[in-house]
C-alpha cells in the first residue's frame, strides 16, 4: 500500500453551523416584518378601493364569486374614449347643428368630438358648444338621439336657429343653457323631471309660461323674450327654486302673493308693461343689491317686493 492516503473532507463542525444559523435567522425574519404587513394592508385595502370602481371608471365586471376583487381596471392610463353607440344620430346632430370642428370627423367617434362627453356605453351625456360657433338648427328629434344627455351648453350660439324640441324625452337632463341663441317657438309644456337648471333669456321664446314646470328646478332664467300670458299659480309649488328671472317680456295679470313665500334668493319681474300687483313692502333692510330694488337678493321672506308698475286706479 502506498503511504499516502486521501485525506477525507471533514463535515462543518457543529460550532460552524451554529455560527451560520443566527444571520440567516435574522434575515429571514426581516423579509418577514417587511412581507407580511405589506401582503396583510395589500389584502384590506385593494376591495374597499377597487370596489368603488364602476364600469364608467373603465372596469371590467368578474364573476359574482369573486367577491374581493369586484372590479378590475383595464389599463393603468386614462381609458380610450368609447365608440360612439348611435352613428347615425351622430350624423344628423353634426349635419343640423353645423360645428367646424365636427367637420370631417368618423361618426363613430362621435366621443371624441369637441364638447361632446360620453358614458362607457357610448352613449352622449353631455354637449357644451358654446363657444364652438355652431351656426345650424337644433334638431327637433334631440331627445331621441340624445337620451342620456345630462347636460346642454349652447350658451351664446346667436347663429344657431330652430325651436325648443321636446325636452321632456330627455329623461336624465338636468342643465340646459341656450342663452342668446336664436331659438324660437313656445316652451316645451313637458320638462324633464330631473331639470334644475334652465337658461333661455335672450332668445325668441313666445306663448305663456307652462303649468307643468318641474318641482326639481332651482334656477329659471327666460328674460327678454316674448313670453305672454299670466304667471302660472304653480310657480308656488317649486320649492327648491331659488332665482326667478323673467323681466322684459310681455306677461300681463297679476302676481301671485305665494311667491313671497318661496325664499327667493333673485326675483326679477321688470319690463312686463301690463303685470300688475306686489308681493308686499318691502322692510327697511330688504337686501336690495346696490341700492336698486331691480334685483332682490339674500334669503327673501313675505315681505320683499319685485318693483312692479302698482295697478291703474279706475279714476
Amino acid at each position: 500500500r502506498s503511504q499516502c492516503q486521501a485525506v477525507p473532507r471533514q463535515p462543518p463542525t457543529r460550532s460552524t453551523s451554529r455560527s451560520m444559523r443566527p444571520a440567516f435567522q435574522q434575515n429571514f425574519a426581516k423579509i418577514l416584518c417587511i412581507v407580511l404587513p405589506a401582503s396583510l394592508l395589500l389584502t384590506w385595502a385593494a376591495p374597499s378601493s377597487l370596489a368603488t370602481l364602476s364600469p364608467a371608471d373603465g372596469a371590467v365586471w368578474l364573476a359574482p364569486d369573486e367577491p374581493e376583487l369586484r372590479y378590475v381596471v383595464r389599463q393603468y392610463s386614462a381609458p380610450a374614449a368609447a365608440l360612439c353607440a348611435d352613428p347615425e344620430a351622430a350624423d344628423l346632430l353634426r349635419d343640423s347643428l353645423q360645428v367646424p370642428a365636427w367637420r370631417g370627423r368618423p361618426a363613430a367617434e362621435c366621443c371624441r368630438w369637441r364638447g361632446v362627453s360620453c358614458g362607457w356605453d357610448g352613449a352622449v351625456t353631455k354637449l357644451a358648444l358654446s363657444g364652438s360657433r355652431a351656426n345650424g338648427s337644433l334638431p327637433t328629434g334631440l331627445p331621441s338621439l340624445l337620451a342620456s344627455l345630462r347636460v346642454l351648453d349652447l350658451n351664446g350660439l346667436s347663429a344657431l336657429s330652430g325651436t325648443l324640441p321636446p325636452l321632456g324625452r330627455c329623461a336624465r337632463l338636468t342643465h340646459a343653457y341656450l342663452f342668446g341663441t336664436a331659438l324660437s317657438g313656445t316652451l316645451p309644456r313637458s320638462l324633464p323631471g330631473s331639470l334644475q337648471e334652465l337658461e333661455c333669456s335672450r332668445c325668441r321664446l313666445s306663448g305663456t309660461l307652462p303649468d307643468t314646470l318641474p318641482r326639481a328646478l332651482q334656477y329659471l332664467f327666460l328674460e327678454s323674450n316674448r313670453l305672454s300670458g299670466t304667471l302660472p299659480a304653480s310657480l308656488s309649488r317649486l320649492r327648491s327654486l331659488t332665482e326667478l328671472e323673467l323681466s322684459d317680456n310681455r306677461l300681463e295679470g297679476s302676481v301671485p302673493a305665494a311667491l313671497g313665500s318661496l325664499g327667493l334668493r333673485h326675483l326679477d319681474l321688470t319690463g312686463n308693461e301690463r303685470l300688475t300687483g306686489s308681493l308686499a313692502t318691502a322692510p327697511p333692510k330688504s337686501g336690495c343689491s346696490g341700492g336698486s330694488d331691480r334685483y332682490l337678493r339674500g334669503r327673501m321672506d313675505a315681505q320683499l317686493t319685485s318693483s312692479l308698475r302698482p295697478p291703474k286706479s279706475d279714476g
